[in-house]
């Protein structure tokens, strides 16, 4: 019997500890037609669906609307709404001409309630014009990388011509929460505006972002930041961002047919990202990372001019190994100062290359010209034979000179008739 109740037991262990090993991360499925998450420090896509397709952003295009605001006005200057505003159509907060607030009242009201005419009206503060400002959309659309995206208007309304992809507005979504304020804007649960200098009439606005309300069904305590869009050509697409234990992750979500649905995938995929994989600082930034040899009395700390990170799946973190490659070059005549870039290096991590990292030199060198003077000109062995050379030969030719001057002078004195001849002549 007691060898029974053993054999037993031991199939009931091999059973549940192993016949059951770990299953493959269940990735999890996804209603939109593009989509991607996005580790914020490194860019690493850790999902993507069709993550290049050119689709309609609608009005997630409004976080690059606030970023390009952000970095180019006040958050207290005045603004004073034309006739173009009230004009537009879809959401508005109902601007009317004349009223006066400013650029923060304006982007609160752009990113919580998505107010079209908030949107036009800082475009045209800051840009001059709609098709101005969409340039400065555009241009920095190129600086980030986002460089299949294409801006028309700063709201998002349907234009052909009017695009982005998941993993370029993954990109504009995460310079957005990088830049001063947006995040604090963005996570207001609601905005009082100050009364109307037209009417008195106070305005409000409150935050239609699901996953940051406590008291939404949609609620996630990670989330951080997201804006929602929607248009009929363009359907439903939602941009957010999540950060856990430090680590910070984008998803982005394009032409759903399911409205919400965004806010049960985003948070679907988060936990995914946030189960399945680790982020791992390699350097940080002003860490000495390696050294320069100048000679065999001389070296040069070399530091890191920012911070390096890397994924992998979790549990792998003990197994990266990393280094730094620097370039090889002839510092030896040249000076530099503290915190100066002077050479490229390549991190390799498990032995295959990962990023370009510049290098600061971790000290100050100054190199001193070498002067020579005409005495330890003329000292020099090498070039001492060269002036001994070019010296004989004039000499020579002084004695010849000299030679002809005195016989020229006795014919002179000889014939006196011929010669002053010839300067009669």
């Amino acid at each position: 019997m007691k060898r029974f109740v053993y054999f037993i037991a031991l199939m009931f262990f091999f059973t549940i500890f192993l016949g059951n090993p770990a299953k493959a991360a269940q990735v999890p499925n996804v209603d939109s037609e593009g989509a991607v998450l996005m580790d914020a420090a490194t860019g690493k896509l850790l999902y993507s669906k069709n993550p290049n397709e050119s689709l309609a952003p609608a009005s997630t295009t409004k976080v690059m609307t606030a970023l390009v605001v952000l970095e180019n006005a006040d958050l207290n200057e005045k603004v004073t709404i034309g006739k173009n505003p009230p004009a537009v159509d879809g959401t508005r907060l109902g601007l009317i001409e004349g009223e006066v607030f400013t650029v923060n009242d304006l982007l609160h009201a752009m990113l919580l309630l998505s107010g079209n005419d908030c949107a036009v009206a800082l475009a045209e503060h800051v840009g001059g014009s709609v098709e101005g400002f969409a340039e400065m959309m555009n241009k920095k659309a190129k600086e980030i990388g986002a460089n299949n995206s294409h801006f028309t208007n700063p709201s998002g309304l349907y234009d052909e011509n009017h695009k982005t992809t998941p993993y370029d507005l993954a990109l504009i979504t995460r310079e957005a929460a990088k830049t001063p304020h947006y995040l604090e804007i963005s996570q207001a649960a609601v905005y009082e505006f100050p009364p109307s200098n037209i009417n008195g009439e106070k305005k409000w606005a409150d935050n239609k972002n699901s996953l940051i309300r406590k008291t939404s069904m949609y609620y996630y305590p990670y989330a951080l930041t997201g804006k929602t869009g929607y248009t009929i050509d363009a359907k439903h697409s939602y941009t957010s961002v999540a950060e856990k234990d430090g680590q910070r992750l984008i998803s982005t979500f394009m032409r759903s047919d399911i409205k919400n649905s965004f806010f049960l995938n985003a948070k679907d995929l988060y936990e995914y990202g946030f189960n399945n994989f680790s982020l791992v600082k390699l350097y940080s930034k002003g860490q000495e990372v390696s050294s320069y040899e100048v000679d065999k009395d001389t070296t040069i700390p070399l530091l890191a001019t920012q911070d390096v990170y890397y994924v992998t799946d979790k549990g792998q973190e003990k197994n990266i190994t990393s280094k730094v490659e620097s370039e090889t070059k002839d510092l030896s005549k040249t000076s530099f100062k503290r915190g100066e870039v002077i050479l490229n290096s390549e991190v390799k991590v498990n032995n295959e290359n990962y990023i370009a990292l510049p290098l600061a030199s971790g000290e100050d060198r100054e190199v001193k010209p070498v002067t020579t003077t005409v005495k330890e000109s003329i000292l020099n062995k090498n070039s001492l034979p060269v002036i001994l050379s070019v010296g004989s030969f004039l000499g020579i030719l002084f004695l010849l000179k000299y030679r002809n001057h005195i016989k020229k002078k006795k014919l002179k004195a000889k014939y006196p008739n011929i010669f002053n001849k010839k300067m009669r002549k």
